[in-house]
């Protein structure tokens, strides 16, 4: 680990060396204390940052300034960083007295901070030539570690986020546990996330910082609800929102029927939920982690381009569509980025579909939509069946959501007498707002489906 000691007031900048030297070395690699608030937070603060600054860290990085050596918070850090330098005076290995880096990072009178040694000014300096100033320091400290890190290196595209599970899931006795995909991934070459437990006054800020870095989220569901938190919903909703792809699998030996609660029956039959043979989900996980992985390695190069935003065929069933085809607009295109193909009368996603695929089929109602009559949403359903049903490819199926805008709420059991695959369906309150969390998780949908 490299630590960071610093004052407040330079915290912008020491924070873009902190991200800077975590690209390079992975994450978990670089000590900033609000990214370990959940650690260090509450009583004893003081001893568990000697810890980290005398034990845990290779590398103490002392940012100096003005402000340092005037504030009794950055001086009592020093204390312990001060006893360091002192017990590695005497160290067998010159390369242990090494392990202290200091670093000018504002102006003022530095005379009060007892390092007799050469103490680099970064202020003007690029932010790569600091992060490479202390990565070739702890070159010299740990080559073992630096040739590990390069040899295989951690950078951001391969993060995928394994969701925490409830404890049936954590039993490594069971065929279907979280490890086994854990070690699965990292065999692939992945670096897995979350690598510490939240605290749980944090558990939201922590877990998006996470998924953030992550191209892909993974999660196994069971029979059983999570009683702490919610944290199974949480964790996939954050990835929903943050557009995440999303690898979801459940047993095939679940029973839904007998699932309870409701809620949580729902939850595992969700369109996006693969159930079946728990290797053969691996193999497919395996096959898009490849897919994910050269797409982000082309962008990184350049060498693909801006890629091309996915298209999203819509059709209104109401006696009054401009409003909704106003709200669906707002929707699809202002807040989500993605292109829509609106149907004129007489045209029907079938014969569209035939001259250009899309990614998704999108249907909106209102209440003139909830009978049998001319307004009946069905026939598209049953037009999106049949074009998933002729598209052998399962990646390649469009997903189908079906909206009822504004209340009241139709009667589903009578609607979906046709339920095509990768269905979402949602009666959406007529309040301001973004997108609805059913229509945002259609959308991330519609994401994964190649062009």
């Amino acid at each position: 680990m490299v630590a960071f000691s610093f004052a407040g007031e330079q915290r912008d900048l020491v924070r873009s060396i902190c991200e800077e030297v975590e690209r390079r070395l992975g994450v978990g690699t670089v000590f900033f204390d609000e990214w370990f608030e959940y650690y260090i937070a509450g009583a004893g603060a003081d001893e568990k940052l000697q810890e980290i600054y005398s034990r845990k860290a290779e590398l103490v990085v002392v940012c100096l300034s003005v402000d340092y050596v005037n504030k009794p918070w950055t001086m009592a850090e020093h204390e312990t960083i001060r006893a360091l330098s002192m017990q590695l005076r005497t160290a067998k290995d010159n390369n242990e007295k090494l392990r202290i880096l200091p670093l000018r990072v504002g102006d003022g009178d530095l005379k009060d901070i007892p390092f007799n040694t050469i103490c680099p000014d970064i202020q003007k300096r690029p932010v790569n030539y600091t992060q490479e100033l202390i990565v070739n320091r702890l070159r010299v400290l740990r080559p073992d570690i630096l040739s590990r890190q390069e040899k295989n290196p951690l950078q951001p595209e391969r993060f995928v986020y394994l969701a925490e599970c409830t404890p049936d899931l954590e039993d490594t006795s069971k065929p279907v546990n979280r490890q086994r995909v854990k070690a699965f991934l990292e065999d692939l070459g992945w670096a897995v996330l979350p690598n510490t437990e939240y605290a749980a006054d944090q558990y939201q800020s922590l877990l998006e910082h996470d998924l953030s870095q992550c191209l892909a989220f993974v999660q196994l569901r069971g029979p059983y609800a999570w009683k702490r938190g919610n944290y199974d919903r949480a964790q996939n909703d954050a990835a929903v929102r943050l557009g995440i792809p999303r690898y979801i699998y459940r047993s095939s030996e679940i029973v839904l029927s007998k699932v309870e609660p409701a809620s949580h029956r729902e939850f595992l039959g969700a369109p996006e939920v693969i159930s079946g043979g728990f290797d053969d989900f691996l193999v497919y996980l395996s096959t898009e982690l490849k897919r994910i992985a050269a797409a982000a390695a082309q962008s990184s190069t350049g060498s693909e381009g801006q890629k091309d935003p996915p298209l999203v065929r819509v059709v209104t069933r109401s006696a009054n569509p401009d409003p909704l085809w106003e709200q669906l607009f707002q929707w699809i295109y202002v807040e989500e980025k993605i292109l829509s193909d609106y149907l004129a009368p007489g045209e029907s996603f079938e014969s569209k579909h035939e001259i250009e695929p899309c990614q998704g089929f999108l249907i909106i109602c209102d209440a003139a939509a909830q009978d049998d009559g001319p307004m009946s949403p069905r026939r598209d359903m049953e037009q999106c069946r049949l074009i998933q049903i002729k598209e052998k490819d399962s990646l390649r199926r469009p997903p189908v959501a079906i909206v009822y805008w504004p209340p009241p709420a139709p009667s589903w059991a009578k609607l979906l007498r046709t339920t095509p695959q990768k269905l979402y369906y949602a009666e959406v309150a007529q309040q301001p707002g973004g997108t609805p969390a059913k229509l945002s998780e259609f959308f991330a949908a519609v994401r994964q489906v190649p062009r």
